[in-house]
């Protein structure tokens, strides 16, 4: 009797380990609280951790600050600029934003997240629930080459924070 409890605990236990484990599939999470897979090392079978681009010495420094409420498809889109353009001013943001009272703003940041510029836009007619298409110019200062983070975003009804924000890292030239 006393046998059969051990083994019928011992399999629990394992079976739970199993589980928990979630067969093994040396799923950790990364920075942003995401599943990062872990590298295996070929020669010995050994998880690594995976290197991100944002760990390596060479990386180039990340110029949008931590994103507080990153946009999905459902709430907006940015065709244009692209990523690591360099732009002049004034700089044409355009996509289609689902956006409270047809108004979204605009903010242009520094690598240090201090603003360059904040506006605001209202997007074109259409249906509520629906995605609008927006289109602004945005006119800038700087003196030199700037690495810098425009957001497109929400400015929130019930306590005025940024949410639903489209980040995209630019380089504005003079």
């Amino acid at each position: 009797m006393k046998i059969g409890l051990f083994l019928g605990l011992a399999l629990a236990s394992i079976a739970l380990l199993v589980a928990c484990n979630n067969g093994g599939d040396s799923v950790t999470p990364g920075p942003d609280g995401a599943p990062t897979p872990a590298v295996t090392d070929s020669d010995n079978g050994t998880p690594t951790p995976e290197v991100t681009p944002a760990e390596t010495a060479t990386a180039a420094p990340e110029v949008c600050q931590l994103n507080p409420d990153p946009a999905t498809p459902k709430f907006q889109v940015i065709d244009q600029p692209s990523t690591d353009d360099t732009v002049t001013s004034p700089v044409t943001i355009s996509g289609q934003v689902l956006a409270f009272e047809a108004t979204y703003q605009i903010g242009i940041f520094d690598a240090a997240g201090n603003p360059i510029v904040e506006t605001f836009g209202t997007a074109g007619p259409g249906e509520a629930g629906e995605l609008v298409p927006f289109s602004i110019d945005v006119a800038f200062n700087v003196d030199e080459e700037t690495l810098a983070c425009i957001w497109v975003y929400e400015a929130s009804a019930r306590d005025g924070s940024s949410i639903h924000v489209g980040q995209i890292p630019v380089t504005l030239s003079p």
